[in-house]
């Protein structure tokens, strides 16, 4: 059963009355696939509502009467809902720009910012704990009988 159909048997007196458009932007929701665009072209849409319910208002005095509000969501076809879709995308690609070029700089001078010497602190840190490591490793070897240096001649010999 699809979202529409539960909320639709949800409604009171079990209504057949439920606009399915928000599932028509973003899907309906079962394999988690209502996407951010289809979320912000719902949103596109929802205002696009706002303008013609108060355009109504404004003209005739009164709020839009459900006759009117069935005709109105009868006007989405599948093509207005692509291109409230390409419109979010287009809204979501100027927002991702608008958030790269206000961090751009911040990003630029974290990156140029001295941090070299910081850097040089934690290589030599690092070296030090790999050469005590490996001085470790040729004690333990040569406790235990091995001959690191004879085996390391024999090879270079080889």
């Amino acid at each position: 059963m699809t979202t529409a159909e539960v909320v639709a048997s949800s409604a009171p007196n079990g209504s057949k009355d439920y606009n399915t458009i928000f599932e028509r932007f973003v899907g309906d929701g079962e394999a988690g696939n209502q996407d951010l665009l289809g979320i912000v072209a719902y949103g596109i849409y929802k205002n696009a509502k706002r303008e013609w319910a108060s355009e109504i208002r404004a003209r005739h005095g009164r709020a839009p009467s459900e006759e009117e509000l069935k005709a109105y969501h009868a006007t989405w076809t599948s093509s207005q809902i692509q291109n409230a879709r390409n419109n979010a995308q287009q809204v979501l690609a100027e927002y991702a720009d608008y958030v790269i070029s206000e961090a751009e700089p911040r990003i630029l001078r974290d990156a140029v910012k001295g941090k070299f010497w910081p850097d040089v602190g934690t290589s030599i840190f690092s070296n030090a704990l790999y050469t005590l490591g490996l001085i470790i490793l040729a004690v333990i070897l040569a406790r235990s009988g091995v001959d690191l240096i004879g085996l390391l001649s024999t090879a270079a010999a080889e």
